[in-house]
């Protein structure tokens, strides 16, 4: 009786291995195949197949929720990365993967949901922090996002752009932290100089303010100047809570509004109730209706602001370009020269008349030129030479205007408009192949009146 047992137990084993190790054979085939597939949406399906296949291979679920990810089918993704962790095979990078498709299919709260758990495991992604940290900053609280991105930081000393994010949501909460974090971006990556000295100036400022209102005006003005103005939101709206009777800090919540793409007309209103006589409120108001197109509304808030800081060089620059909106160039042109005399050693002033002389192609040649002249004296730079020698190209002065650009070229290469204004000049020369390079430049360099002219003159 035994031997026939014996014989039916090797013959099921015979059977069970008959089925098995052509699956196996299979899988390992798949597996191969993974590896040489042309495109990821192939390569998920292979690496499905085989860890359907070889079963104590579940990795390759995540294999293939990473292929699908990169082929875009993120619904896909996802069913794999559930799948990896029902085997308990996510691995850390898969945790954030994971919660990236989410992310990707417009579920923030699931992502954040996920990347949360992946911490929670014994070994995770240091990249959790970085993703947990964005996704506080869009949800607003700016302190949780702090606090992650702190601790990647942390472990990340030469991330540049980790030391700015951090700075930037610092200046709402520690400002001695945040200055660090700035001067810490800019050695290890110059581009970010400019915009850490424009914010370590604000948070300087706001430091020798004692009201706390005042204080956060002052930060989220820096924070408006670098182009940050959800963050100067959060700003203006604590310096509207820490003194509701501020009508600055009013103002500058509806600018800060429109930036993101709310009305803001709201606190504009409640600013002008609150302080009618202030030239900020009066200039912020004027900004608003100019963006409006009530060119006319604004130029009356321009000239009332005007009238409250009459030594102010730009209320006066706002106020021309109100006349310029309204047809008005002779009173545009009394009011950019009223701003030079208020400030005759600030090139910005000089360029601004010069480029009002320049784009009206008026007074070139006794206010347009002189003003460029000037703002290159006090500031010898590629944004005032480009400018002097457009306006010497418009009038027809080429050897020199020649000279000025490949002056201006030479100290900033990439400038698009000093590659648009040379490619311009040699158009007029008949010199096709300099005038192509440099407008080729000019176009690469995000010039759309670049792309214009060569279509026209070499399609």
């Amino acid at each position: 009786m035994r031997p026939n047992i014996f014989r039916a137990v090797f013959v099921l084993l015979i059977l069970l291995l008959a089925v098995a190790v052509p699956v196996i054979l299979t899988g390992y085939s798949e597996l191969k195949k993974a590896t040489t597939a042309s495109f990821y949406i192939e390569v998920a399906g292979h690496y499905k197949t085989a860890a359907q296949r070889l079963p104590w291979r579940a990795e390759l679920y995540e294999l293939s929720g990473h292929a699908y990810y990169h082929a875009k089918e993120y619904a896909l993704a996802d069913g794999m990365y559930q799948i990896a962790l029902k085997r308990s095979a996510l691995s850390p990078e898969g945790w954030v993967a994971w919660g990236d498709v989410n992310y990707l299919m417009d579920d923030p709260a699931r992502a954040a949901e996920i990347w949360e758990q992946g911490l929670a495991q014994k070994n995770f992604s240091e990249n959790l922090y970085s993703r947990l940290a964005q996704i506080y900053q869009e949800q607003a609280d700016y302190s949780k996002a702090a606090q992650y991105l702190q601790n990647y930081v942390s472990s990340h000393l030469d991330d540049a752009s980790a030391h700015y994010r951090l700075g930037l949501l610092l200046t709402l909460s520690d400002l001695n932290t945040a200055s660090s974090e700035l001067i810490t971006a800019s050695q290890l990556d110059p581009r970010f100089d400019p915009a850490s000295q424009t914010l370590r100036t604000a948070l300087n400022l706001a430091s020798l303010n004692d009201a706390r209102s005042e204080r956060f005006i002052l930060i989220g003005r820096g924070l408006g100047l670098v182009e940050e103005w959800h963050l100067a939101r959060a700003a203006f709206e604590s310096a509207v809570r820490a003194d509701e009777e501020n009508a600055e800090a009013w103002a500058w919540l509806g600018e800060a509004n429109q930036h993101i793409g709310d009305e803001g007309s709201a606190e504009l209103d409640r600013a002008l109730q609150l302080n009618p006589n202030s030239s900020t409120v009066r200039g912020l108001r004027g900004l608003y209706f100019q963006r409006g197109g009530n060119h006319r509304q604004a130029l009356i808030e321009f000239q009332f602001a005007a009238s409250l800081e009459p030594k102010n060089p730009a209320r006066f620059v706002s106020v021309g370009d109100a006349y310029v909106n309204v047809g008005d160039l002779i009173r545009a042109l009394e009011a950019y020269q009223a701003a030079t005399m208020l400030a005759p050693n600030d090139a910005t002033t000089w360029r601004t008349l010069a480029i009002f002389c320049g784009q009206n192609h008026v007074n070139l040649k006794d206010v347009g030129i002189p003003a460029a002249q000037r703002a290159v004296v006090i500031a010898d730079d590629a944004v005032n030479l480009d400018v002097l020698g457009w306006l010497l190209l418009l009038d027809a002065r080429r050897e020199e205007a020649e000279r000025i650009l490949a002056d201006a070229f030479e100290k900033d290469s990439q400038n698009a408009l000093v590659n648009l204004h040379l490619g311009m000049l040699y158009l007029q020369t008949d010199d096709r192949a300099r005038a192509f390079d440099h407008l080729t430049r000019a176009r690469d360099q995000g010039s759309t009146e670049a792309e214009t002219l060569l279509s026209k003159y070499f399609p």
